[in-house]
């Protein structure tokens, strides 16, 4: 699963990594949580060629809500139905985008103890990572701009061999080469977008423990990434 991660790379070297010629105004933010605006990456509506950066509520809201207090927060999305589901099927077919993230945390079980151990888990270059999502326009108004309420969902798969140990699941991670082709609102075969859906290697990523400071979602500082010593 990705329940919570850290998005710190400046605002101009997420453009350039990205190809967005402009994103909002982004602070350092080291402990997103769901129902937080997070950042978005997806095609330009006119030109093609181009890629747009928005924030977008996390936790997809489906168009035919009409209280998403009554829905469950929905950060998550399992990768392996996310085409049969219909909850998601519309918007993994339609309105994909990516997720920038500067790595993500898990928790894992320590047998004989209550408290799980939070990992964060990031590229070893230090690069952004770019995650799988799926998005939605829902029929309520967003409290901040008065428009209708843009949310969208991360997708996870089961763990690759860095993950596994700390969890079962992981975030959807996207290669640099799949990019287009996962932001593409057409021409793309259902099969292509499937078989973006898998864990991804190992050897680029780098684990270590933190702090259990991270389980308050109101702390966020650098010193939550920071390596704890065991």
């Amino acid at each position: 699963m990705c329940g919570r991660f850290a998005l710190a790379h400046p605002k101009e070297t997420l453009e350039h990594w990205f190809s967005v010629s402009a994103l909002p105004k982004l602070d350092p933010a080291y402990n997103i949580a769901p129902s937080s605006k997070i950042l978005t990456i997806r095609d330009g509506k006119d030109d093609k060629s181009s890629r747009v950066g928005s924030l977008m509520r996390w936790g997809l809201v489906p168009p035919w809500a009409a209280d998403a207090s009554k829905l469950p927060i929905m950060n998550n999305a399992r990768g392996e139905t996310v085409s049969e589901k219909p909850m998601f099927k519309q918007a993994f077919l339609k309105r994909r985008c990516l997720i920038p993230i500067s790595g993500f945390y898990e928790w894992q079980v320590i047998p004989g103890q209550k408290t799980k151990q939070p990992y964060y888990i990031s590229f070893k270059d230090e690069t952004p990572m770019a995650l799988a999502g799926i998005w939605e326009t829902s029929q309520l108004p967003d409290a901040d701009t008065g428009k209708f309420l843009d949310t969208c969902t991360i997708l996870t798969i089961s763990a690759n061999a860095l993950v596994a140990p700390i969890h079962d699941r992981m975030p959807v991670i996207l290669g640099r080469d799949d990019w287009q082709t996962w932001l593409s609102p057409e021409d793309v075969s259902l099969s292509q977008l499937r078989s973006l859906i898998r864990p991804f290697e190992a050897e680029p990523m780098q684990a270590w423990c933190v702090s259990s400071e991270v389980n308050r979602v109101a702390n966020n500082s650098p010193e939550l990434i920071k390596v704890m010593l065991l």
